[in-house]
């Protein structure tokens, strides 16, 4: 497990999240197959309006291990994560 990719990652979905205010509690985070799908499709998000913000890690143990991150700092957690895939996602709820 690369280490550095998890940084990297942490680092920059909350550059991100700090853009929009840094409370996680308003925040949900999740590892789909499809995060487009996850937050367009299913969740409704608006792709234009809403935060939102995902990533491809290279494994899928990277991405539980960003997506446990978020949820230890307040984030909640989607009840639809699927821990085999790598992509991982955060939305302001």
């Amino acid at each position: 497990m690369s280490e550095n990719e998890v940084e990297i990652i942490k680092s920059e979905m909350k550059e991100y999240v700090s853009g929009w205010g840094r409370k996680y509690s308003e925040w949900c985070v999740g590892v789909t197959e499809n995060a487009k799908q996850r937050l367009f499709g299913d969740y409704h998000v608006n792709e234009k309006n809403d935060a939102w913000i995902y990533r491809t890690a290279s494994s899928s143990n990277i991405a539980r291990k960003i997506e446990l991150y978020f949820i230890d700092i307040g984030a909640k957690s989607d009840p639809r994560t699927k821990n085999e895939y790598a992509e991982i996602y955060l939305y302001k709820v």
